[in-house]
């Protein structure tokens, strides 16, 4: 069993969260609502948190698996 495609399921729902605060964003600063702005910089930082750890799940995950072989690669005693 492997994690990437929990991570590449984390990094796409991230992403798209981040994309979908962005507008509200620039919504907010135009029509200077400080409230809707602090909401999409909070759901912004949430899903760059998000990101950072789909990230850090896919190089665990490489590393793991790397280790893995590495011990398969062990002659046996």
């Amino acid at each position: 069993m492997t994690a990437i495609p929990h991570a590449a399921v984390a990094l796409t729902s991230a992403l798209d969260r981040f994309g979908q605060a962005s507008p509200r964003l620039l919504e907010a600063v135009t029509g200077g609502d400080d409230a809707a702005m602090a909401e999409a910089f909070v759901e912004m930082t949430e899903a760059k948190a998000q990101l950072k750890a789909g990230v850090a799940l896919v190089r665990f995950s490489d590393e793991m698996f790397s280790a893995l072989l590495e011990i398969g690669r062990e002659p046996r005693r």
